[in-house]
């Protein structure tokens, strides 16, 4: 019999089973509009794989649909005859269709935000955005500028409430035999029990535990396609109790220290006296190495101009580094990896349990060696969580949108736009005994993508919003350079130039692991020929504090998950979490799920990355392994042991001594 002349009878199961499918059809929907409007990021995508995709999408979809659906099922398998009447029945809807109206906009924020994070929203964006004060500012401000993702979302509710109203329950279950229906209900019950736990599982293994995340790379062949499978609702619920690290042991304590060891005892010949050069760093928000033109000489045949002419020209007097990248994919990831040399893991490290950890980061250092630190962010303060984090640091002076005072200048959405900010910067350092540490963060090269009204037309834009932006700020970090190299501390200042993290990229080069994570490191010294030239060496933020360090000439031991550019031991190597490890060391990309490799490529010579070595090169595999797995069991372990400086890695090393 047609499936639909059954649900039109009406009878009570197949209406619910009906209403299951409506969830798992619009969830479909939702992985295909995803795909479609983030389509440039997913290349490579056959309807074979498509095929594969939406096997492991259903696995996922399914759970999802029982987590969102739990107390939904649960009232509508209860064994009480109430529950088909007219008052019972509209309460279910409303249950439905708001847990699946939320599961519905989670899905379509993911439709825009991923193209920044790279991957599927989870619990931590409440705490990532907890201490924004212009909440509703960004709220409308994605409104107006995603409008048809607002549409598109609207449109699922609809579909949802039509396709719901659709079937309607007929039967009347209070008419039958009592004994008919309590013992049909009661092993209906258990029969809707079991089958919500094989969803949320994956199957009915007894060995099998809920599935997780990780558990998508079973369907792709790219790391990438991983969040084509997973649906955003649940990765919200698989992650909302943030599980804390779990200690590993690939290696014995005294082996890991002599593979991978983040404690760091300056080796020197002579005892040398601290230069006390003045540092300055900034931290340019989304400058992906994609839109600086002296990074891409070879782009678009050779012709490729960048959207950056400034720091273009500045690169020719600085220490550049080809193969320099970001150990995070937001924000947040950003200011403990560049000023305390500690990378995000699994969650941006100050959303962990461990952000409370004993820390002795760049700025504390330097403050112990008679240095001022201050810290600047034209947002509001307290937004991003940034002035808690460089206090943790070690920084006291944090200059905001408070300090700034003039709200003339205010952008209406993120913060002071970033040309008055830098004048401010420049004027502050100046006032400023040195020497001095100070670090900025700039704001205006963000969602929502304005400049000032007077610049319209002066900075070239491309095929992303976002260049536009960069070559304002890059205006801006000239207008700073004029400003201040005329003053008495200029030559006297190493100056650090990078990004927070990489932005939406648009060249086929940088679609790739490597691009995603690609950002600007440069060392910038005036008067200092020593500080220049182009080197091939692999460089992240965590490399940034070490190697302020070294330059610097400081001698005391320090903990460093990075390594200094200056050092000719140094592994060489760089490490970002993006729901999978991205080691980059030497000419080799590995990526690493924590149990597996599923990828290595040269990627200096596939830009690509057409070429996957992973079973072609087993012995290139097996040593980046070594070394990653020593890394990870490091991070791990002292972040767990709170063990993030040299004297308490020295005290707990003491305590296991008296209590073996």
């Amino acid at each position: 019999m047609n499936f639909f002349l059954i649900l039109k009878k009406g009878i009570y199961y197949w209406v619910l089973l009906y209403r299951m499918f409506i969830v798992l059809f619009i969830f479909f929907m939702c992985r295909i509009a995803f795909f479609l409007l983030n389509r440039n990021l997913f290349t490579g995508i056959t309807a074979e794989r498509w095929l594969t995709i939406s096997k492991g999408g259903l696995v996922f979809d399914i759970a999802a649909m029982f987590y969102f659906n739990s107390l939904f099922l649960i009232l509508s398998l209860l064994p009480f005859p109430a529950r088909v009447s007219g008052a019972s029945q509209k309460i279910l809807k409303y249950i439905f269709f708001t847990f699946n109206g939320i599961a519905i906009a989670l899905n379509c924020i993911d439709f825009i935000y991923y193209r920044f994070t790279l991957r599927r929203t989870t619990r931590s964006v409440f705490s990532e955005f907890a201490n924004e004060t212009n909440k509703t500012g960004l709220f409308e401000s994605f409104i107006i500028d995603f409008w048809y993702v607002v549409v598109i979302f609207i449109a699922f509710i609809f579909l949802m409430v039509w396709l719901y109203n659709l079937i309607k329950i007929k039967q009347r279950e209070a008419s039958l035999n009592k004994v008919s229906f309590y013992l049909t209900s009661i092993i209906t019950f258990i029969i809707g029990v079991t089958l919500a736990i094989g969803g949320i599982r994956g199957d009915f293994k007894y060995s099998t535990r809920p599935i997780t995340i990780s558990n998508a790379g079973e369907y792709v062949k790219s790391p990438n396609e991983i969040y084509l499978v997973l649906n955003t609702p649940f990765c919200m619920v698989r992650t909302w109790n943030v599980k804390k690290l779990e200690e590993l042991h690939y290696y014995s304590d005294a082996a890991v220290e002599q593979i991978f060891s983040p404690i760091h005892i300056p080796q020197t010949d002579t005892i040398q006296t601290l230069l006390k050069k003045n540092i300055v760093i900034f931290i340019l928000e989304s400058f992906g190495k994609e839109a600086i033109g002296g990074y891409n000489k070879d782009l678009d045949g050779g012709s490729y101009k960048g959207y950056t002419p400034f720091i273009d020209s500045l690169m020719q007097h600085s220490l550049v580094y080809e193969n320099s990248f970001a150990n995070g994919r937001k924000s947040i990831d950003a200011i403990p990896s560049i000023l305390a040399s500690i990378p995000n893991g699994h969650n941006p490290f100050v959303l962990t349990p461990y952000a409370s950890d004993s820390v002795q980061g760049l700025p504390q250092i330097l403050k112990e060696e008679g240095y001022h630190a201050s810290f600047f962010h034209g947002g509001p303060n307290g937004s991003m969580g940034f002035k808690a984090i460089v206090n943790l640091l070690g920084i006291e002076n944090y200059f905001g949108k408070t300090e700034y005072n003039n709200d003339a200048d205010f952008d209406g959405t993120w913060g002071i736009w970033d040309e008055p900010f830098f004048k401010f910067f420049a004027n502050k350092l100046s006032s400023f005994r040195e020497p001095f540490f100070s670090a900025i963060f700039s704001v205006s090269s963000h969602h929502p993508f304005k400049i000032p009204e007077k610049y319209t037309g002066k900075f070239k834009k491309g095929p992303l919003p976002v260049l536009e932006c960069i070559g304002y700020t890059d205006y801006a970090l000239r207008q700073f350079f004029e400003k201040t190299k005329k003053t008495s501390w200029f030559k006297n200042t190493l100056f650090v130039i990078t990004a927070d993290h990489a932005t939406v990229c648009y060249h086929p080069e940088y679609l790739n692991p490597w691009g995603e994570v690609a950002i600007p490191i440069l060392f910038y010294a005036p008067g200092d020929s020593s500080i220049a030239g182009v080197k091939q060496a692999v460089v992240s933020q965590i490399d940034i504090m070490p190697s302020i360090l070294s330059y610097l000439h400081y001698s005391k031991p320090y903990f460093a998950f990075g390594e200094s550019v200056f050092d000719k031991n140094r592994k060489n190597f760089s490490v970002t979490f993006t729901g999978n490890y991205r080691w980059i060391e030497n000419d080799y990309l590995l990526l690493f799920d924590g149990k597996k490799s599923s990828g290595l490529y040269q990627y200096k010579t596939d830009r690509l990355f057409n070429n996957n070595l992973v079973s072609k090169n087993p012995g290139q595999v097996a040593s980046m392994e070594k070394t990653l797995k020593a890394y990870i069991q490091q991070y791990n372990n002292r972040l767990i042991q709170n063990r993030l400086t040299p004297f308490s890695d020295l005290n707990y090393k003491k305590s296991q001594t008296k209590n073996p």
